[in-house]
């Protein structure tokens, strides 16, 4: 039995978050953040924010001098930008500290915030804003409630948990929009639809010229002044606020897009399954407008494929792509299928089978035991006696031994959704966060 696991290779990755700021642009791809020119895009430096494969970053803030990166709903990661070009990790903070599952950031009332499953947490002293048994999805200061936050499409006083009404998110105005001071935006995911409206400084709805419904799943939104940027599964939406109004001013039909920055007054930053990119909105010097250019590529979420000894096909959401083990990765004109998801494995004197809630029994001649693993379990192999298990989490391997099972295990970009055993011991693996790559031990 090996002492640790350690990542040989990976390749792959989403572009899961950008941000934009004064001169530069920020992207990341999977556990890399990228400094970009505001100006055009091109790169001019990065720094790996996890180990390779050891996370996807799915949120960025910019707050002045300090960017904060959010990897899945683990760990927290301030930088320093005092240097745009060259930041730097000041701190990491990780879930059990923050006492809450990070999933979000937000800026309220000048302080950045992050929230998630648990509650919600000011990031400049650590201190407790929401503490609550559900996903918290949105949170603002208000004029007359204080502290409110979102969870389950439903809104609460964080003091008194008294219900307000319905929302999924909900964004202050700040003061040089066209709106009374206190003025709410709130989002509200519907099943296709996404609904975006104003409410006042006492939490209520405007009225019904203060409200839209856009095609699509909600995905993301940026409020900037009197605008709106709402990106949804169909488009980017473009809304105009004005005190009792709010107006649907244009819609761009873009697929896949996941995030998205202002970069100019007639271009996007934008990334999704196709990578980032930049968007030209309307005809000028540059060329035709409504076009996605200067594309750099990556991937959507991936699932388990069928394999061979050279490698594994994946389908992701933007088309079919070949990982050759321990080589690359690299997009292919057909998929032949979906692998089943194997939830039980057998070695000498033991089977170890995954149940629907992700915990593991281990079924032996002296009888049946639970295993309990880091994180709930998706996948499990054979590999020379042991068993491998993909776990939303990582990768975990139980070594058999006349006493207790010997855990050890190696975090991922989560969830793992397939493992493949290679002739050398190592295992292949594949994310539903992206990522391709095989694992050893040590």
């Amino acid at each position: 039995m090996a002492d640790s696991l350690s990542v040989r290779h990976s390749a792959g990755g989403q572009a899961g978050a950008l941000v934009v700021g004064d001169n530069y642009w920020y992207q990341t791809i999977g556990e890399q953040l990228f400094v970009l020119k505001k100006n055009g895009g091109n790169r001019v430096s990065q720094i790996a924010l996890a180990k390779p494969a050891g996370g996807i970053c799915t949120d960025l803030l910019l707050d002045g001098d300090t960017l904060y990166a959010l990897l899945g709903g683990d760990e927290v990661v301030e930088l320093s930008v005092s240097s745009p070009k060259s930041p730097t990790i000041v701190s990491r903070t990780c879930a059990e500290e923050l006492g809450i599952r990070p999933r979000q950031f937000a800026m309220m009332s000048g302080s950045p915030v992050v929230f998630g499953g648990g509650g919600a947490v000011r990031l400049a002293d650590g201190s407790s804003l929401v503490t609550c048994d559900c996903e918290v999805t949105g949170i603002s200061n208000t004029l007359e409630q204080g502290v409110v936050y979102a969870m389950d499409r439903k809104m609460f006083s964080a003091q008194t948990n008294t219900f307000l009404g319905s929302a999924t998110e909900l964004h202050a105005l700040n003061a040089n929009a066209n709106a009374p001071i206190g003025t709410l935006v709130f989002i509200r995911a519907l099943q296709g639809t996404t609904e975006v409206g104003l409410m006042s400084n006492e939490v209520k709805e405007i009225g019904s010229l203060a409200k839209a419904v856009i095609d699509g799943e909600y995905s993301d939104v940026l409020v900037r002044g009197s605008r709106v940027y709402v990106v949804t599964d169909a488009g980017i939406s473009v809304l105009g606020i004005s005190p009792k109004e709010i107006r649907l001013l244009r819609e761009f039909p873009i697929s896949g897009v996941r995030s998205i920055g202002i970069v100019a007054s007639n271009y996007f930053a934008l990334c999704g399954d196709f990578g980032y990119g930049l968007y030209r909105i309307d005809n000028d010097s540059g060329g035709v407008g409504q076009t996605l250019f200067r594309v750099v590529e990556a991937n959507g979420p991936m699932q388990a494929g069928m394999f061979d000894a050279r490698g594994v096909q994946v389908a992701t959401t933007a088309g079919g792509m070949y990982y050759t083990f321990d080589k690359g990765l690299a997009e292919m004109n057909a998929v032949y299928g979906e692998a089943p998801l194997q939830t039980s494995a057998i070695v000498l004197g033991a089977e170890a089978v995954i149940e629907e809630n992700g915990s593991v029994t281990m079924r032996t001649s002296d009888g049946d035991m639970q295993l309990v693993l880091p994180s709930p379990a998706l996948t499990v192999v054979a590999v020379s006696g042991d068993f491998w298990f993909g776990a939303q989490n990582g990768m975990y391997v139980v070594g058999q031994r006349t006493d207790d099972p010997q855990l050890i295990g190696i975090q991922l970009a989560g969830p793992i959704v397939q493992l493949i055993p290679l002739f050398d011991g190592a295992v292949g693996f594949v994310s539903g966060a992206g990522v391709v790559g095989v694992v050893e031990s040590n």
